[in-house]
């Protein structure tokens, strides 16, 4: 089965995926497979003309596994324009329901930062350890797997900051509070290869300098501060 074949089926089976909610500045997918194979012609001429590869324009199912489908889109952008557009869906929290986790751990008055190795971006990250949730478990259960997998901890209290929804699933943000004398172990398998505890002047710095990139931290990071759930020390 080709890659538009797998996307033609998937708009059968996963609707849910290609909503058009009809809203003015929407970004529309094109689901008619005529319009959509009308329109890469037009698309594959020109880039054949400006001596790109007319693959930037292939349409479907381009990718997948247990994890994630990438999906290249014909869109109508708000101005009438038409092109490509790619997007990645998580299946285990589209699907199965799975709860991702970011979790902000602290011990006193510091913070917790581990360096992964991130494939995507060939290059380490210091960040807020995190991970992909598994289907049928609760935001709070895949929380405490992921603690207990990346950095060997498996008692600590556990404060929910948000919860966002993704299909069945979704994205959990929590704030963990690590028993003084616990030891922290890395899993070196998970990609990391050191930590540190950092007072949360310091964090506030590295985000300044853009020594903290990675957004699922900052973000857990703001959540933090807005609710008054860390000092400033």
């Amino acid at each position: 089965m080709n890659p538009l074949q797998k996307y033609m089926t998937l708009i059968q089976e996963r609707p849910d995926l290609f909503i058009n909610k009809r809203e003015e500045g929407e970004i529309r997918i094109i689901t008619d497979k005529e319009r959509i194979l009308a329109e890469q012609k037009k698309i594959r001429a020109k880039l054949k003309q400006a001596g790109k590869p007319s693959c930037w324009i292939d349409i479907g199912v381009l990718a997948e596994d247990e994890w994630f489908y990438v999906l290249r889109d014909m869109v109508e952008f708000p101005d009438g324009r038409v092109g490509g557009y790619i997007r990645w869906v998580n299946r285990k929290s589209q699907e199965g329901g799975g709860f991702n986790s970011v979790l902000m751990c602290v011990r006193g008055n510091k913070v917790l930062m581990v360096r992964k190795f991130r494939h995507e971006e060939r290059n380490w990250s210091w960040e807020f350890p995190r991970g992909f949730g598994e289907p049928g478990l609760s935001a709070e259960k895949n929380a405490r797997i992921e603690l207990q997998e990346e950095i060997g901890v498996s008692n600590a209290k556990l404060t929910l900051l948000t919860k966002v929804k993704e299909g069945k699933g979704g994205t959990a943000v929590f704030l963990v509070e690590v028993p003084e004398g616990k030891k922290i172990k890395l899993e070196k398998g998970e990609g990391l290869s050191k930590y540190r505890w950092v007072t949360m002047s310091q964090l506030e710095r590295m985000i300044k300098n853009g020594q903290l990139s990675d957004w699922f931290s900052l973000w857990a990071f703001a959540l933090a501060k807005a609710q008054d759930r860390v000092l400033t020390f």
